[in-house]
Protein backbone atom coordinates (compact mmCIF):
# COMPACT_ATOMS: atom_id res chain seq x y z
CA UNK A 1 0.00 0.00 0.00
CA UNK A 2 1.19 3.39 -1.15
CA UNK A 3 0.51 6.93 0.96
CA UNK A 4 0.15 10.48 -1.06
CA UNK A 5 2.37 13.24 0.22
CA UNK A 6 4.64 15.99 -0.74
CA UNK A 7 8.05 16.74 -0.85
CA UNK A 8 10.17 20.15 -0.81
CA UNK A 9 11.22 20.92 -4.32
CA UNK A 10 12.33 24.29 -5.28
CA UNK A 11 11.75 24.59 -9.37
CA UNK A 12 12.73 27.45 -11.79
CA UNK A 13 13.61 30.64 -9.64
CA UNK A 14 13.13 29.12 -6.13
CA UNK A 15 9.55 28.66 -6.87
CA UNK A 16 7.59 25.11 -5.48
CA UNK A 17 7.40 22.85 -8.20
CA UNK A 18 3.73 20.78 -8.08
CA UNK A 19 4.18 17.27 -7.69
CA UNK A 20 2.52 14.52 -5.72
CA UNK A 21 4.57 11.60 -4.16
CA UNK A 22 3.29 8.07 -3.70
CA UNK A 23 5.30 6.47 -0.81
CA UNK A 24 5.13 2.49 -0.58
CA UNK A 25 4.91 1.57 2.81
CA UNK A 26 6.98 -1.03 2.36
CA UNK A 27 10.42 -0.72 1.74
CA UNK A 28 11.35 -0.21 -2.03
CA UNK A 29 14.65 -0.08 -3.68
CA UNK A 30 12.57 1.31 -6.83
CA UNK A 31 11.57 5.09 -7.91
CA UNK A 32 9.82 5.73 -10.63
CA UNK A 33 8.94 9.46 -11.88
CA UNK A 34 6.90 10.92 -14.21
CA UNK A 35 7.55 14.08 -16.32
CA UNK A 36 3.89 14.81 -18.65
CA UNK A 37 3.52 17.01 -21.56
CA UNK A 38 2.54 20.61 -22.71
CA UNK A 39 -0.78 20.17 -21.04
CA UNK A 40 -1.08 16.40 -20.53
CA UNK A 41 -1.04 15.52 -16.61
CA UNK A 42 -0.11 12.27 -14.93
CA UNK A 43 -3.46 11.75 -14.73
CA UNK A 44 -4.34 11.29 -17.91
CA UNK A 45 -4.58 7.52 -19.47
CA UNK A 46 -1.35 7.74 -21.21
CA UNK A 47 0.30 8.43 -18.07
CA UNK A 48 -1.92 7.21 -15.37
CA UNK A 49 -1.52 3.58 -15.69
CA UNK A 50 1.96 3.25 -16.13
CA UNK A 51 2.42 4.93 -12.83
CA UNK A 52 -0.54 2.64 -11.97
CA UNK A 53 1.74 -0.31 -12.98
CA UNK A 54 5.24 1.48 -10.99
CA UNK A 55 3.25 1.52 -8.26
CA UNK A 56 1.67 -2.51 -8.70
CA UNK A 57 5.30 -3.56 -9.02
CA UNK A 58 6.01 -1.76 -5.46
CA UNK A 59 8.21 1.21 -6.62
CA UNK A 60 7.50 4.99 -5.05
CA UNK A 61 6.50 7.57 -7.71
CA UNK A 62 7.10 11.10 -8.39
CA UNK A 63 4.33 12.71 -10.37
CA UNK A 64 5.80 16.46 -11.44
CA UNK A 65 2.80 18.34 -12.48
CA UNK A 66 4.77 21.28 -14.12
CA UNK A 67 1.42 22.39 -16.31
CA UNK A 68 3.10 25.05 -18.45
CA UNK A 69 -0.10 26.02 -19.98
CA UNK A 70 -1.07 27.76 -17.10
CA UNK A 71 1.49 30.07 -16.42
CA UNK A 72 1.39 33.07 -18.14
CA UNK A 73 4.90 33.79 -17.14
CA UNK A 74 5.87 30.74 -18.84
CA UNK A 75 3.75 31.19 -22.33
CA UNK A 76 5.00 34.82 -22.35
CA UNK A 77 8.84 33.38 -21.90
CA UNK A 78 11.40 33.06 -24.70
CA UNK A 79 11.96 29.40 -25.88
CA UNK A 80 15.87 30.01 -24.30
CA UNK A 81 13.75 30.71 -21.00
CA UNK A 82 11.33 28.16 -21.47
CA UNK A 83 13.96 25.67 -21.47
CA UNK A 84 15.80 27.08 -18.73
CA UNK A 85 12.33 26.50 -16.89
CA UNK A 86 12.30 23.10 -17.79
CA UNK A 87 15.28 21.93 -16.88
CA UNK A 88 15.65 23.68 -13.60
CA UNK A 89 12.18 22.34 -12.31
CA UNK A 90 13.12 18.33 -13.57
CA UNK A 91 16.60 18.56 -12.15
CA UNK A 92 15.44 19.52 -8.91
CA UNK A 93 12.40 17.03 -8.71
CA UNK A 94 14.98 13.96 -9.82
CA UNK A 95 17.06 15.26 -6.64
CA UNK A 96 13.96 15.54 -4.36
CA UNK A 97 13.07 11.97 -5.72
CA UNK A 98 16.10 10.51 -5.31
CA UNK A 99 16.93 11.76 -1.74
CA UNK A 100 13.83 9.86 -0.78
CA UNK A 101 15.68 6.52 0.13
CA UNK A 102 18.37 4.48 -1.33
CA UNK A 103 17.23 3.68 -4.67
CA UNK A 104 18.67 0.97 -6.80
CA UNK A 105 16.60 0.76 -9.38
CA UNK A 106 14.78 3.84 -11.61
CA UNK A 107 12.38 4.54 -14.40
CA UNK A 108 11.74 7.81 -16.06
CA UNK A 109 8.15 7.79 -17.45
CA UNK A 110 8.22 11.07 -20.08
CA UNK A 111 5.56 12.45 -22.52
CA UNK A 112 5.85 15.15 -25.40
CA UNK A 113 8.27 17.60 -23.57
CA UNK A 114 8.73 15.18 -20.62
CA UNK A 115 10.64 13.47 -23.21
CA UNK A 116 12.90 16.45 -23.44
CA UNK A 117 13.18 16.17 -19.70
CA UNK A 118 14.32 12.84 -20.09
CA UNK A 119 17.29 13.11 -22.47
CA UNK A 120 18.63 16.36 -20.48
CA UNK A 121 18.67 14.31 -17.41
CA UNK A 122 19.56 11.00 -18.36
CA UNK A 123 22.63 12.13 -20.26
CA UNK A 124 23.61 14.70 -17.88
CA UNK A 125 23.20 12.35 -14.61
CA UNK A 126 25.64 9.79 -13.64
CA UNK A 127 23.09 8.28 -11.29
CA UNK A 128 20.91 7.52 -14.40
CA UNK A 129 23.04 5.07 -16.17
CA UNK A 130 21.48 1.87 -15.55
CA UNK A 131 17.76 3.16 -15.49
CA UNK A 132 14.79 2.57 -17.77
CA UNK A 133 13.49 4.89 -19.72
CA UNK A 134 10.02 5.24 -21.32
CA UNK A 135 9.45 7.74 -24.33
CA UNK A 136 5.47 8.13 -24.95
CA UNK A 137 4.86 10.60 -28.19
CA UNK A 138 9.01 11.51 -28.09
CA UNK A 139 9.83 14.63 -29.77
CA UNK A 140 12.29 12.98 -31.78
CA UNK A 141 12.34 15.91 -34.40
CA UNK A 142 14.21 17.81 -31.88
CA UNK A 143 18.06 17.04 -33.00
CA UNK A 144 19.38 17.31 -29.11
CA UNK A 145 17.02 15.19 -27.88
CA UNK A 146 17.95 12.52 -30.33
CA UNK A 147 21.42 12.64 -30.02
CA UNK A 148 21.45 13.06 -25.83
CA UNK A 149 18.95 9.42 -26.66
CA UNK A 150 22.09 8.13 -28.65
CA UNK A 151 24.65 9.11 -26.08
CA UNK A 152 22.41 7.37 -23.27
CA UNK A 153 21.75 4.38 -24.68
CA UNK A 154 20.36 2.70 -21.83
CA UNK A 155 16.90 0.37 -21.79
CA UNK A 156 13.89 1.98 -23.47
CA UNK A 157 10.49 1.42 -24.56
CA UNK A 158 9.55 3.81 -27.56
CA UNK A 159 5.36 4.60 -28.02
CA UNK A 160 4.37 6.63 -30.86
CA UNK A 161 1.50 6.76 -33.13
CA UNK A 162 1.58 7.51 -36.98
CA UNK A 163 -1.10 10.19 -36.61
CA UNK A 164 0.95 12.62 -34.55
CA UNK A 165 2.77 15.31 -36.31
CA UNK A 166 5.65 14.33 -34.27
CA UNK A 167 5.85 11.45 -35.66
CA UNK A 168 9.06 10.56 -37.54
CA UNK A 169 9.53 6.66 -38.63
CA UNK A 170 13.71 7.20 -39.67
CA UNK A 171 13.83 9.11 -36.23
CA UNK A 172 12.12 6.34 -34.35
CA UNK A 173 14.21 3.50 -36.10
CA UNK A 174 17.16 5.26 -35.20
CA UNK A 175 16.16 5.83 -31.26
CA UNK A 176 15.88 2.43 -31.14
CA UNK A 177 18.76 1.20 -32.59
CA UNK A 178 21.24 3.50 -30.29
CA UNK A 179 19.14 2.08 -27.06
CA UNK A 180 18.96 -1.31 -28.25
CA UNK A 181 15.27 -0.72 -27.37
CA UNK A 182 11.80 -1.72 -28.08
CA UNK A 183 9.25 0.16 -29.79
CA UNK A 184 5.31 0.45 -29.97
CA UNK A 185 3.46 2.18 -32.99
CA UNK A 186 -0.44 2.72 -32.70
CA UNK A 187 -1.88 3.06 -36.38
CA UNK A 188 -3.70 6.02 -36.63
CA UNK A 189 -3.26 7.28 -33.24
CA UNK A 190 -2.37 10.83 -32.29
CA UNK A 191 -0.89 12.85 -30.25
CA UNK A 192 -2.70 11.98 -27.14
CA UNK A 193 -2.19 8.12 -28.73
CA UNK A 194 -6.19 8.63 -29.30
CA UNK A 195 -7.86 7.54 -33.02
CA UNK A 196 -9.61 10.77 -33.86
CA UNK A 197 -13.69 9.62 -33.83
CA UNK A 198 -13.23 6.02 -32.43
CA UNK A 199 -13.54 5.89 -28.92
CA UNK A 200 -13.68 1.84 -28.89
CA UNK A 201 -9.78 1.87 -30.81
CA UNK A 202 -8.86 4.38 -28.71
CA UNK A 203 -9.19 2.10 -25.74
CA UNK A 204 -7.79 -0.67 -27.42
CA UNK A 205 -4.91 1.29 -28.09
CA UNK A 206 -4.59 2.28 -24.41
CA UNK A 207 -4.61 -1.85 -23.89
CA UNK A 208 -2.09 -2.24 -25.80
CA UNK A 209 -0.11 0.30 -24.52
CA UNK A 210 -0.36 -1.11 -20.94
CA UNK A 211 0.76 -4.10 -21.92
CA UNK A 212 4.11 -3.28 -23.63
CA UNK A 213 4.90 -1.20 -20.44
CA UNK A 214 4.34 -4.13 -18.21
CA UNK A 215 6.47 -6.53 -20.51
CA UNK A 216 9.00 -3.81 -20.58
CA UNK A 217 8.94 -3.25 -16.69
CA UNK A 218 9.34 -6.79 -15.76
CA UNK A 219 11.99 -8.00 -18.20
CA UNK A 220 15.68 -7.44 -17.21
CA UNK A 221 17.08 -6.75 -20.28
Amino acid sequence: MYSFTSLEIAGYRGEPLPHTFLRQAEETRHLGVIFPGWGYTADRPVLYYPGLLLLDRGADLLRVEYNYVRRPDYLAATEAEREEWLIADVSAALEAGLAQRAYSEVTLVGKSIGTLAMGHLLAGQPRLEGARALWLTPLLRNERLLEQIGRWGGRSLFVAGTADPHYDPARLEAAVAATHGRQLRIDGADHSLEIAGNTLQTVEAMLKVVRAVEMFLTTQT
